[in-house]
C-alpha cells in the first residue's frame, strides 16, 4: 500500500471547505428569515401544536447549519495546517538533498 500526499491538493480541499462554511452560514441566517408569527397557524394549528413545532423545527435547522458551518471551517483551517507542514516537510527534504549532493560534488 502506498501513502501518497499532493500538497497542493490540501489547499484545494480547505477552499472548498470553507466555501461550503460559508454557504451554510448564510442558510442559518436566511432561516432567520422563515419565522412567522403564531397567528399565521390560526386557532387550530396552535391548538394541534403547530406553531410550537415549527418553532423548534426551525431553530433545529438552524442549530444543524451553524453546527455545519463551525465544523467545515474548522476542517479548511485544519487543512491549511496540514498544507504548511507537508510544504515545510517537502521543503526541508530538498535542502538536506541539496546540501548531500554540493557535499559529494566537493569531495570528488
Amino acid at each position: 500500500m502506498k501513502f501518497q500526499v499532493q500538497p497542493e491538493a490540501l489547499t484545494a480541499f480547505a477552499e472548498g471547505s470553507d466555501s461550503l462554511a460559508e454557504k451554510f452560514g448564510a442558510l442559518a441566517k436566511l432561516l432567520e428569515q422563515a419565522r412567522v408569527d403564531d397567528q399565521c397557524f390560526g386557532p387550530i394549528g396552535d391548538a394541534v401544536g403547530l406553531s410550537s413545532g415549527y418553532l423548534k423545527s426551525l431553530q433545529e435547522c438552524q442549530q444543524l447549519a451553524t453546527d455545519a458551518q463551525k465544523f467545515l471551517k474548522q476542517t479548511g483551517e485544519q487543512l491549511q495546517e496540514s498544507f504548511e507542514v507537508y510544504r515545510g516537510v517537502d521543503d526541508g527534504i530538498s535542502k538536506a538533498f541539496g546540501q548531500i549532493g554540493r557535499g559529494l560534488g566537493s569531495g570528488a
